[in-house]
């Protein structure tokens, strides 16, 4: 029982840094390959380029988040192993 979750939650952690560096690759990846518009001279241009995601919501949407996910793969790996001891 242990086992599981451990692997639950360093499953978890996993998944949400998968999340965030894909969040951040796809920034950069973006970033890279802009190419401005220009627009008529009554316009004024931004000076700064900023990229990144904003979460919306209370600060501990994350730890909520990364619970939530651990404990549906301690589920998973629950049902998995009942499964596999249902049918021997």
């Amino acid at each position: 029982m242990k086992r599981k979750i451990l692997f639950a939650f360093i499953g978890a952690l996993m998944l949400h840094i998968l999340y965030f560096a894909a969040q951040l690759l796809i920034g950069l990846i973006q970033t890279l390959f802009y190419k401005p518009q220009f627009g008529p001279d009554t316009v004024v241009l931004q000076s700064e380029l900023t990229f990144g995601f904003v979460n919306q919501g209370f600060p501990t949407f994350l730890l909520g988040s990364y619970i939530g996910v651990a404990l549906l793969i301690y589920a998973v790996l629950s049902l998995k192993r009942k499964g596999v001891n249902s049918s021997d």
